[in-house]
Protein backbone atom coordinates (compact mmCIF):
# COMPACT_ATOMS: atom_id res chain seq x y z
CA UNK A 1 0.00 0.00 0.00
CA UNK A 2 2.87 2.28 0.77
CA UNK A 3 4.54 1.94 -2.09
CA UNK A 4 1.74 2.34 -4.42
CA UNK A 5 1.12 6.14 -2.67
CA UNK A 6 4.70 6.39 -3.26
CA UNK A 7 4.67 5.48 -6.82
CA UNK A 8 1.33 7.58 -7.77
CA UNK A 9 2.94 10.61 -5.75
CA UNK A 10 6.33 10.56 -8.13
CA UNK A 11 4.08 9.87 -11.22
CA UNK A 12 1.86 12.90 -10.02
CA UNK A 13 5.08 15.06 -9.02
CA UNK A 14 6.59 14.49 -12.73
CA UNK A 15 3.59 15.41 -14.59
CA UNK A 16 3.18 18.49 -13.01
CA UNK A 17 6.72 19.08 -13.51
CA UNK A 18 6.20 18.45 -16.91
CA UNK A 19 3.21 20.39 -17.21
CA UNK A 20 4.97 23.43 -15.57
CA UNK A 21 7.35 23.33 -18.10
CA UNK A 22 5.85 22.51 -21.20
CA UNK A 23 2.00 22.79 -20.62
CA UNK A 24 0.59 26.12 -22.27
CA UNK A 25 1.61 29.20 -20.35
CA UNK A 26 4.63 27.39 -18.93
CA UNK A 27 7.90 27.89 -18.07
CA UNK A 28 9.12 27.55 -21.99
CA UNK A 29 6.02 29.76 -23.34
CA UNK A 30 7.37 32.10 -20.57
CA UNK A 31 10.58 32.82 -21.97
CA UNK A 32 9.73 32.45 -25.71
CA UNK A 33 7.18 35.40 -24.95
CA UNK A 34 10.31 37.20 -23.25
CA UNK A 35 12.44 36.88 -26.19
CA UNK A 36 9.40 37.76 -28.39
CA UNK A 37 9.33 41.08 -26.19
CA UNK A 38 12.92 41.57 -25.93
CA UNK A 39 12.70 41.71 -30.25
CA UNK A 40 9.48 43.51 -30.68
CA UNK A 41 11.25 46.48 -28.74
CA UNK A 42 14.29 46.69 -30.49
CA UNK A 43 12.21 46.91 -33.31
CA UNK A 44 10.01 49.45 -31.95
CA UNK A 45 13.17 51.17 -30.91
CA UNK A 46 14.58 51.42 -34.47
CA UNK A 47 11.30 52.43 -35.89
CA UNK A 48 10.64 55.22 -33.52
CA UNK A 49 14.44 56.71 -34.56
CA UNK A 50 13.22 56.19 -38.30
CA UNK A 51 10.29 58.34 -37.79
CA UNK A 52 12.46 60.63 -35.95
CA UNK A 53 15.16 61.39 -38.89
CA UNK A 54 11.71 61.19 -41.35
CA UNK A 55 10.28 63.91 -39.13
CA UNK A 56 13.27 66.33 -39.15
CA UNK A 57 13.49 65.93 -42.89
CA UNK A 58 9.97 66.63 -43.99
CA UNK A 59 10.15 69.72 -41.34
CA UNK A 60 13.46 71.05 -43.55
CA UNK A 61 11.61 70.11 -46.72
CA UNK A 62 8.96 72.50 -45.71
CA UNK A 63 10.90 75.25 -44.27
CA UNK A 64 14.76 75.15 -45.12
CA UNK A 65 14.63 76.49 -48.86
CA UNK A 66 18.82 75.65 -48.96
CA UNK A 67 18.16 71.99 -47.81
CA UNK A 68 15.49 71.95 -50.68
CA UNK A 69 18.18 73.09 -52.68
CA UNK A 70 20.57 70.54 -51.77
CA UNK A 71 18.03 67.39 -52.79
CA UNK A 72 17.07 69.62 -56.16
CA UNK A 73 20.84 69.51 -56.97
CA UNK A 74 22.00 66.26 -55.19
CA UNK A 75 19.39 63.75 -55.49
CA UNK A 76 17.54 65.25 -58.95
CA UNK A 77 20.17 66.65 -60.47
CA UNK A 78 18.59 69.69 -61.23
CA UNK A 79 20.58 73.01 -62.37
CA UNK A 80 20.09 76.63 -61.47
CA UNK A 81 18.94 78.78 -64.39
CA UNK A 82 22.25 80.83 -65.12
CA UNK A 83 24.93 77.55 -64.38
CA UNK A 84 26.38 75.76 -66.87
CA UNK A 85 27.11 72.01 -67.15
CA UNK A 86 30.09 70.73 -68.64
CA UNK A 87 30.07 66.88 -68.90
CA UNK A 88 33.19 65.29 -69.90
CA UNK A 89 33.91 61.94 -71.46
CA UNK A 90 36.33 59.63 -70.13
CA UNK A 91 39.38 58.93 -72.53
CA UNK A 92 38.98 55.12 -72.22
CA UNK A 93 35.26 54.83 -72.62
CA UNK A 94 35.97 56.91 -76.20
CA UNK A 95 38.30 55.05 -77.10
CA UNK A 96 36.20 51.54 -76.63
CA UNK A 97 33.30 53.76 -78.48
CA UNK A 98 35.89 54.37 -81.71
CA UNK A 99 36.55 50.35 -82.16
Amino acid sequence: MERTIYFTSISIMIILVFLILYGKNGFIDGNNLRLQEKTIIIENDAIYEENKVLERKIHRLKNDLSYIEHIARHELGMVAKDELVFRFQDIKQKERKDK
